[in-house]
């Protein structure tokens, strides 16, 4: 048994080991037997085929055949007969004739065997007409076929035969009675038959198809058929032979590749790991999500960040953890990185695992794989320590807002004080120093106030109060209020292409902002003598001013750099020209905002323009220049003592003319019941009237608290020549006016009465927590105002409420409580003074139509001040 499985191993290893050998030449055996085998089986398929499609064929010509006959017979022969036509077997010789239906089917049958195909019809009939000769059948299939289908009308007669020597394929179907023909058929008197029904067989149609020419054009494809699929073969065992012969060159290299692939995956994996061993490391918390954003993955930073585990995390959204509050503000980022195909960055709240909220910085970008979307991976930075220098620097900005602004305010109006001689005259070389330090304190300003606009822009928070303004007006007004310092330089400014009529909508102290800084940097850059040149046009659909230098021109490398932040083209500690760098960055700033953009042109040796481009403004009504001033109209009230109403509306009608609101009384009840229920500043008083004595009254006024520092002005026609001014100035009395009345001390007396004194200052409380600040404006104003002051919001709403003054100078940042609490409390006096902002602050714009005028510490000299002070206490 054993022997006999060693001989069928060894003889199954050689057969084996032969046909790997000698695998060509099997191969090209099996090819042989096979294509033998198919082509066996295509012919006999051929027969078949050729059959078929000449059944097929000739199914198709007879009903083809019957359903023209039927059309004609039903569409055509029916219809001409009702137009005089006649149908009739000899048609030919008739001008007005048809074929009959049979006729028309046998010429029919004659053309196609006519056209060379080798096609036949015939359409014979057991019963046929006498003009048919040849109308009964001819052959045995023919016998054959009527009788089959008189007895059987539906199933054809077929067989393969010789006709008139040529093998053919004879189709014979039954030729039935349709109703269109039973009129005619039993009607003519020369009908071989006239009992026909519809449906009786009265003939057959019978195609005659030779099939020589098909079966041997299906010989010819058989042939091509086959030597091609020899051909094929063929190729396919050179190929064969050809792919053998390589696959042995082959097989010794793809141990090699083997190999390489196994070096390539021990790489990706020692990769994969350093790559993983990075991303714990990492000091960023990194996620990476699905398609989806649900997270498959964190890292150890992440863990630590959140406090959420990794396991925790898979399957969540990649936002989970994300502050409920700014949950609505991220997402919305996030969908407009989907729409823009961009990377995604936010600065939230992230509620960690364990309660607490922290700072985070969350980026992501999307993994694709060509158009394919793989996934987001995204980090996570804890930014905390980040948010707390930046309310340090918050903290920082405040103080150099106040702590640095209150005491140069200080400063600079006490060298303006000193430069002005209020402290004598000045030697020249104190006079120099004091020039100097005020100088320099003016630079020290400007670069503080650059900083916080600085501070401003970037965080969003600059006011902007925009409104439409006529630009000439603006333009015109810059150069007046850089006149002066362009005359230090001695360089001028000129206006040299105007352009009135022409309306922006724009803040217009911002827009003053941006041409001092133009017009300033242009000034600074021009040689002595020369002219600052300003041009107002069109530009494309925008409005352009210019201001064009004939200074050095901006260096080639330094013009990317103009708009930057600190930037200089000379940051060397002995640049000849000073200045922070900021300027032209704020101007920038400004004008985006305001829906303009800056730019300029230079040539180095020849100049430079600077330009800002703002969209026109082409409101059909025009709004009204700024004022440098916004004062809220503010009116003391004066009572008009007179029982002469003719007197009484004269005084009213002086009084109204200076400014004031004059009440009339006309006896003493309505005087004393005014008095009682109202408060006025001044009043008049005509000594005799109705119910009132006016010594007397004086006296009692002089007793009540209420009424004893109101003044009085005394107007009557009673007086004596000589007044008693010392009784009078007991009394109260600023002045004794006889009838007629002289306007111009009538006026003079209720001004010098308001303020107090006799020389007409006004009454003015200055709050403020800096006392060498109220030192400065008390000795600024003293020609024109007496000053009280107050360091904190108690103070203030103590003397408001035992003293009347004309103006309240208020800062906001006091020790106690903030000044905006005291403005309920000046709006409840009667009379209310006017208030003015002084404070080291802007004004929000919000706010500013709750006081007369606002003005900050640092932005405003000594002139502008005392103008603002007077103005507000309506000095003459």
């Amino acid at each position: 048994m054993n022997a006999i499985t060693r001989n069928l191993s060894a003889a199954s290893n050689a057969i084996t080991r032969f046909i790997f050998e000698h695998i060509v030449l099997v191969l090209m055996v099996l090819v042989v037997t096979a294509s033998g085998v198919t082509f066996w089986y295509m012919s006999h398929l051929q027969e078949r085929l050729v059959a078929t499609l000449a059944k097929q064929g000739s199914q198709l010509q007879t009903r083809t055949i019957a359903q023209v006959r039927a059309l004609y017979t039903s569409n055509v022969v029916e219809r001409v007969r009702n137009h005089g036509i006649q149908v009739m077997p000899d048609y030919q010789k008739q001008d007005a004739a048809i074929p009959l239906p049979a006729t028309f089917t046998i010429e029919l049958g004659q053309q196609l065997g006519a056209s060379g195909s080798g096609l036949k019809v015939r359409l014979y009939s057991a019963y046929p007409f006498p003009w048919r000769k040849d109308g009964g059948p001819h052959d045995d299939f023919e016998r054959d076929a009527l009788n089959s289908l008189q007895k059987n009308p539906d199933q054809p007669q077929s067989r393969f035969d010789t006709y008139q020597g040529q093998y053919v394929f004879r189709y014979a179907v039954a030729d039935r009675m349709l109703p269109q023909c039973i009129g005619c058929h039993n009607s003519r008197p020369d009908s071989p038959k006239k009992d026909w029904k519809v449906g009786d067989v009265r003939g057959v149609l019978e195609v005659i198809r030779p099939v020589s020419s098909l079966a041997t054009a299906s010989r010819q494809s058989l042939q091509q058929a086959f030597g091609s699929l020899a051909v094929v073969a063929l190729a396919g065992l050179a190929a064969i032979g050809l792919v053998l012969g390589k696959q042995r060159r082959y097989a010794s290299g793809l141990a090699d590749e083997i190999n390489e692939r196994r070096r390539v995956e021990a790489n990706l994996v020692e990769s994969t790991a350093r790559f993983s061993a990075m991303n714990e490391a990492s000091p960023l918390g990194t996620f990476v999500t699905d398609s989806n954003g649900l997270c498959l993955r964190v890292n150890q930073m992440y863990q630590e960040i959140t406090g959420y585990c990794d396991e925790a995390m898979r399957g969540k959204p990649w936002n989970f953890g994300i502050h409920p509050g700014d949950q609505a503000r991220v997402l919305d980022l996030w969908n407009e990185m989907l729409k823009k195909n961009s990377n995604f960055t936010v600065d939230c709240h992230f509620l960690r695992h364990d309660g607490s909220t922290t700072w985070v910085s969350c980026k992501a970008a999307a993994m694709r794989n060509g158009e394919q979307l793989l996934g987001y991976v995204g980090t996570l930075e804890d930014i905390s320590e980040r948010k707390q220098v930046e309310r340090m620097k918050n903290e920082f900005i405040s103080t150099v807002s106040h702590e640095l602004r209150t005491p140069l305010t200080s400063i600079m109006g006490s060298l303006g004080l000193l430069a002005g001689g209020v402290g004598g005259v000045l030697s020249e070389q104190t006079k120099a120093l004091v020039d100097l330090a005020s100088k320099n304190s003016e630079r020290l300003v400007r670069l503080i106030n650059d900083i916080l606009d600085i501070e401003k822009i970037e965080a969003g928070h600059m006011q902007f109060d925009l409104k439409p303004h006529e630009l000439q007006p603006l333009v015109e007004q810059a150069m007046a209020v850089n006149r002066a310092y362009a005359e230090q330089l001695g360089v001028s400014f000129k206006l040299t292409e105007p352009m009135p009529g022409i309306w922006v909508r724009v803040d217009a102290d911002r827009l003053m902002q941006v041409m001092t800084n133009l017009m300033g940097n242009a000034a600074k850059f021009s040689p002595q003598g020369a002219s600052v040149d300003l041009q107002i046009g069109r530009y494309d659909d925008l409005i352009r001013v210019s201001v064009t230098d004939k200074g050095p021109g901006i260096p080639e490398s330094f013009r990317p750099k103009v708009f930057q932040k600190f930037s200089q083209a000379d940051s060397s500690d002995t640049r000849p020209k000073g200045g922070t760098g900021l300027g032209l960055s704020i101007s920038k700033a400004i004008m985006e905002a305001m829906g303009g953009s800056v730019g300029f042109d230079t040539k180095e040796g020849e100049g430079t323009t600077f330009h800002f481009d703002l969209p026109e403004w082409t409101e059909t009504v025009p709004a009204t220049p700024p004022e440098p001033l916004k004062a809220t109209p503010h009116r003391l009230r004066i009572l008009v003592c007179e029982d002469d109403r003719d007197v009484s509306t004269l005084l009213c009608m002086m009084l109204e003319q200076a400014g004031y609101e004059a009440i009339p009384a006309y006896d003493g009840a309505m005087v004393r019941r005014l008095l009682a229920e109202e408060r006025f500043a001044a009043m008049t008083l005509d000594v005799q009237m109705p119910g009132l004595d006016g010594r007397t009254f004086l006296h009692e006024m002089h007793a009540d608290p209420a009424l004893k520092d109101l003044c009085v002005v005394v107007v009557s026609g009673h007086l004596r020549k000589v007044p008693r001014l010392n009784e009078g100035d007991e009394l109260g009395v600023v002045d004794w006016i006889a009838k007629p009345i002289d306007q111009g001390r009538l006026l003079s007396a209720v001004r010098n009465g308001i303020a107090g004194s006799a020389d007409g200052k006004s009454r003015v409380l200055h709050v403020e927590d800096d006392p060498d600040l109220r030192k400065i404006v008390a000795s600024l104003c003293a020609d024109m105002a007496d000053f009280s002051s107050a360091a904190t919001f108690q103070e203030a709403t103590v003397l408001l409420s035992t003293s009347q003054y004309d103006l309240v100078v208020l800062d906001l940042t006091l020790p106690d409580r903030s000044g905006w609490d005291l403005i309920p409390f000046i709006e409840q006096l009667e009379p209310r003074p006017p208030v003015l902002v002084f404070s080291a602050s802007e004004l929000p714009i919000a706010e500013s139509g709750r006081v007369a005028a606002a003005m900050v510490k640092s932005h405003v000299t000594n002139p502008e001040l005392l103008d603002a002070i007077q103005s507000l206490t309506r000095k003459l």
